[in-house]
């Protein structure tokens, strides 16, 4: 087993300990290596839905401006090392390995997570590396998540709706206040247009910390490669992050967006006939992937191959898929996915709903048995990509 190999297992070991509140580990591990968050001029993102989508359009826009911009999101979608990347270049396999073998000791006497773990290893890299700016995506929740041990420039909100709520809480104004309480004491914040039950808090929570929230103007700017009416929100909160950052020039605004590079996001993998990539998981996110198909107008017959995180509710929106698509095939990635019988239980429609045992031929047959003017989407999880990666030989590290 190589050594690259063996890090991972270590990282993926991490993953049995679930999460755990709290920030002293991460600030502990933070300390161990020397603290290289407080070297780095650092963006914190932090919403339900669109942190990645935002963060990439950010950073394209700064490369464009001759940053040196470090990216960290996630989860990937077919190797640990697009989390971490530098001007979309990804962490190597040698500084991971590097980053393991020094403060392997470290990590195990503090029992730190394997985000803990991630999120010190970004910094620590973008810190040896010498970048410009680096822009952490906030996991789950906020108030407690390793990324807001970091002491950022700038704090933005994308839209925040219902999503984790094993973890979160039940209600929005629950999961919303979790999120709000990130906002650091005198900390400038800008955020997406948020509905009336989130804005008041987010309110709230700035002025307690001496802030304020600024919510993004509306821009106009050029195409997009993000398609959907919601991927004009995070490109205009990024448009408004980087006005703040720095003097920035309209045409690097322009040639920014235009590079975009968002893997899986109502990705088209081939056209004629249509097929999209989405990693839609939750409700909000999946409404919104409706609409995007709908503003395509597909001529045939319209595909969806499912699977589902067991922990997602998307009662809500199951009508509004089994009414959009011709039919459903649901499936199961791996043991944290929804078994087939339950996904299908879901949409309460045996007429439109197929299931499948095996993810990778069922999408062979469906691409096989498509026309030219019909539409597949692959939906619910990054953990469609390295299947995708398989079957279409493309890739997703930019």
């Amino acid at each position: 087993m190589s050594n690259y190999n063996q890090s991972i297992d270590f990282l993926l070991s991490l993953e049995t300990q679930g999460i755990k509140m709290g920030l002293k580990r991460t600030q502990r591990l933070l300390n161990s290596c020397n603290n290289p968050e407080k070297d780095l001029r650092s963006v914190q993102i932090i919403g339900t839905n669109g942190k990645g989508s935002t963060a990439s359009s950010l950073s394209s826009i700064l490369e464009r401006s001759q940053l040196r911009v470090g990216l960290y999101t996630s989860p990937h979608l077919v190797k640990f090392n697009e989390r971490i990347q530098i001007n979309r270049e990804c962490i190597s396999d040698d500084y991971i390995n590097y980053f393991i073998k020094r403060y392997r000791d470290d990590i195990i006497n503090l029992s730190c997570t394997f985000f803990e773990v991630m999120t010190v290893m970004a910094l620590t890299y973008f810190k040896d590396n010498t970048i410009d700016i680096a822009l952490l995506e906030t996991g789950l929740g906020g108030q407690f998540d390793s990324v807001t041990a970091c002491k950022p420039s700038l704090q933005l909100f994308t839209s925040i709706s219902k999503d984790h709520m094993h973890i979160l809480g039940n209600s929005l104004d629950e999961i919303a206040t979790e999120k709000a309480k990130a906002i650091q004491l005198n900390i400038p914040c800008i955020s997406a247009k948020q509905n009336n039950i989130v804005k008041p808090i987010l309110d709230y929570f700035a002025k307690k910390n001496n802030t304020q929230i600024i919510y993004s103007e509306y821009f106009n700017y050029p195409h997009s490669p993000l398609m959907g009416k919601h991927q004009e929100e995070n490109i205009n909160l990024a448009i408004s992050a980087a006005k703040h950052l720095i003097d920035v020039k309209e045409c690097n605004i322009i040639d920014g967006i235009k590079n975009i590079h968002w893997p899986g996001r109502n990705q088209i993998l081939r056209q004629e006939p249509t097929i999209i990539f989405d990693v839609s998981h939750n409700e909000s996110s999946l409404f919104e992937f409706i609409n995007t198909m709908k503003s395509l107008d597909i001529k045939g017959k319209k595909v969806l191959l499912l699977s589902l995180q067991n922990t997602k509710d998307i009662s809500q929106v199951a009508s509004s898929l089994t009414t959009y698509f011709d039919y459903i095939v649901c499936t199961k990635l791996n043991d944290r996915m929804y078994d087939i019988k339950q996904l299908m239980l879901i949409f309460n429609n045996k007429t439109k709903t197929q299931e499948s045992n095996d993810p990778y031929n069922t999408l062979k047959t469906l691409v096989n048995n498509l026309d030219d003017n019909d539409l597949l989407a692959i939906v619910g999880s990054h953990y469609w990509g390295p299947y995708i990666q398989r079957f279409f030989k493309n890739s997703f590290a930019s």
